[in-house]
């Protein structure tokens, strides 16, 4: 297992949490099955929900250049989008 760290920023807020998972995609999936929605301005259950509904089908995972284990991606809501800094974190 490794740690990722996720940064998401969404109107104009900044949300931190760590995942342990088996790869950076499984990591993806199981962030935003937990995701505390309570503590996010703005985003909502239909949100989470849509989103795990989608399977983040249209969305890639975009390697950051010349940093080693730190990806990007967004996320749509129904008030914006969340862009997401994904990091293999090593303990």
């Amino acid at each position: 297992m490794e740690l990722y760290t996720f940064i998401m920023e969404y109107l104009g807020g900044t949300y931190i949490s760590q995942i342990e998972a088996t790869s950076k995609e499984n990591a993806r999936v199981i962030w935003i099955k937990t995701l505390n929605i309570e503590e996010i301005e703005g985003f909502t259950i239909a949100d989470k929900e849509n989103i795990i509904k989608e399977n983040f089908s249209d969305d890639d995972i975009t390697p950051i250049n010349q940093t080693k284990s730190v990806w990007f991606f967004m996320v749509e809501a129904k008030n914006g989008y969340g862009h997401v800094n994904m990091v293999k974190t090593k303990l």
